[in-house]
């Protein structure tokens, strides 16, 4: 049986009025009447930072205001607090209407009117004199990129601005071309681009000029980094853009892609045109043949950074064979930045990301452990062999096949260990790949987590990016221990198959979908389903893979192989590839996701 595929460019909450939250509701509805049938619903009533476990709800929202001014003395008046309660599967809080609302487990939190909701107290907090030392959470920068076109500039403001979001660094790309299409549309004539061409050259600066207003009004409304994306291929517009940051009190980097690999070239021209609005509708040819003149034009007026200019810079040739630092600022995240750019390439590999198998644990709802395979697990971890070896192992014109290079990366943890034991290939097991630890909570199902511990169920529902578990972790200490992992797979020139667990896969798929921190906990993915992320010029591009198709109904509207998958479609894959997972809690009676 051939696996199901799915494609998808984007995961994140389902909308709260699409068919499938309609569906949860209902579910949500079907499991409150259901434990209130077997002696009550249990619920989480939390105001500030206080939580009281309430084993037998009340039937109104009345009655619930009334039950907080009773369980808190703090609360003097009933109308002085909103209820609010978190969307079971959209996870996001809002204000409680009805009793259809509240479910099973769920945390309904008292909030005093005008009250800052815990998130912005938490980015207040981040600006503190607390972190001053580190230079990572006040520094204020601008990385200026500079090339000639199809030299991989987007390519790698792209990558920047990913690798700093996903370290919960607010990073934007300010790109003048995109400036350009909105502003004076995508269809210029090649004239335009012609450096003695007044007239487009002045258009092209006021483009320029409404980015650079835009990116520092960005960064004084709390922005941390901006990537001002252009070519800038001449002194005097390289001079204007620095008094404007050192105007502005704010740090410019200038970053020059310069290539000098033919290849490099002719692979980037190939790329862009295939995915640039400006050559939208054209034949490739043509849209080689296009941009390749623009590209000469540009040529004509370029000047390469050199030290006399006085800038803070560094070169990159052929994107990452060679690296020229020249009066960088000293600081941690200049540092990092720097690491990063060092393990750049654009070479195309594809990196596979999966979870092991199904565990014991799995099977019976425990969080984390050491369990082994169940029969199932065993089952995937033979199909995933078996897929692997035919997606990677390329065919010569002949049609015989050749041998294919494939590092396998697993945690250090028996369950992903034995995922791998049927594929013939070198094996690294990595510590940095081993699942979120839940300390003290390790070896519990979540409902004895709410029995036993309330207070630890409700503030892991209430911020499960920064709730730690008791002599545990939070996600936050997974995406920083993640970030070598990072390095590494940017620098692999070959594919890599990464074995891992729920939390892990999360935060990895997260960098590469782009995804800010915010999103890590609540990513959909399934158990049994190989994920193919293909690093390309604009975006990676993701395939889904379910290799164990077991009868799972899904909706009309999401059971295709080419849409992009919902969070519907993906909830069903979950369900069909083994349940609820111990390191990825299921709720059995909201199919709603706990890791």
């Amino acid at each position: 049986m051939e696996p199901l595929i799915c494609t998808a460019s984007t995961v994140g909450p389902t909308p709260l009025d699409s068919p499938s939250s309609v569906a949860r509701l209902e579910a949500a509805a079907a499991a409150r009447r259901a434990a209130a049938s077997r002696g009550g619903l249990r619920i989480f009533l939390k105001f500030r930072t206080e939580v009281k476990k309430v084993d037998n709800a009340p039937n109104s929202l009345a009655a619930l205001r009334s039950l907080f001014v009773d369980k808190f003395p703090e609360i003097k008046d009933k109308a002085c607090f909103a209820v609010y309660v978190q969307h079971s599967t959209a996870h996001v809080w809002y204000e409680a209407e009805r009793m259809e609302d509240v479910y099973h487990n769920a945390v309904l939190e008292a909030r005093e009117k005008d009250a800052p909701s815990p998130k912005d107290l938490y980015l207040k907090d981040r600006s503190s004199s607390r972190r001053i030392d580190t230079g990572l959470f006040t520094d204020r920068m601008v990385f200026i990129l500079v090339g000639l076109p199809a030299r991989g500039k987007t390519y790698i403001g792209g990558k920047v601005c990913r690798y700093l979001n996903w370290l919960d660094l607010p990073t934007r790309v300010f790109n003048v071309g995109n400036y350009r299409r909105t502003k004076l549309g995508a269809k210029q004539d090649v004239n335009f681009f012609n450096p003695e061409n007044e007239m487009g050259r002045t258009a092209r600066l006021h483009m320029a000029v409404l980015a650079l207003d835009d990116m520092f009004d960005w960064l004084g409304k709390g922005g941390r980094i901006g990537i001002f994306d252009a070519t800038n291929t001449t002194k005097d517009r390289r001079q204007l853009l620095k008094s404007r940051c050192d105007d502005e009190g704010v740090q410019a980097v200038f970053i020059e892609s310069i290539c000098e690999d033919p290849a490099i070239i002719a692979s980037n021209l190939k790329q862009v045109k295939a995915s640039s609005p400006d050559f939208e509708g054209l034949p490739p040819e043509e849209a080689v043949q296009l941009f390749s003149h623009r590209v000469k034009l540009y040529e004509k007026a370029y000047q390469t950074i050199d030290k006399e200019e006085g800038l803070a810079y560094i070169k990159l040739f052929d994107v990452g064979r060679k690296i020229e630092l020249e009066n960088l600022p000293s600081s941690y995240l200049m540092g990092k930045i720097v690491f990063f750019l060092m393990n750049l390439h654009i070479i195309p590999r594809p990196i596979f990301l999966t979870r092991h198998g199904q565990s014991q644990d799995n099977e019976n709802e425990r969080l984390g452990g050491d369990s082994s395979l169940t029969t199932m697990g065993d089952k995937y971890a033979q199909a995933l062999a078996g897929w692997i070896s035919n997606r990677i192992t390329p065919t010569n014109e002949d049609g015989t096949k050749r041998p294919a290079h494939l590092t396998v990366w697993t945690s250090t943890l028996i369950r992903a260990i034995t995922t791998s034991q049927y594929i013939p290939k070198r094996k690294l097991h990595l510590k940095a790949l081993d699942e979120i630890d839940a300390g003290l909570c390790t070896g519990m199902t979540y409902d004895e987590i709410a029995e036993k511990m309330p207070e630890e169920f409700a503030a892991r529902a209430a911020d499960k990016l920064r709730y730690r578990y008791p002599q545990g972790e939070s996600y936050e200490d997974v995406i920083q221990r993640l970030e070598p992992i990072i390095f590494e797979l940017e620098r692999q020139r070959e594919p890599v198959l990464i074995i891992a667990h729920n939390a892990v896969i999360r935060c990895l798929y997260a960098y590469f979908a782009d995804k800010v921190p915010e999103d890590c906990p609540h990513l959909t993915i399934p158990l049994h389903t190989i994920i193919e992320i293909t690093p390309k010029a604009y975006a990676c591009e993701e395939k889904r893979f379910n290799l164990l198709q077991l009868s799972v109904p899904t909706p009309p509207s999401t059971r295709t192989d080419t849409t992009p998958a919902s969070s519907s479609n993906q909830d069903a894959t979950a369900r069909a590839s083994g349940g609820a997972a111990a390191d990825s809690e299921i709720d059995p009676a909201l199919g709603r996701p706990f890791d």
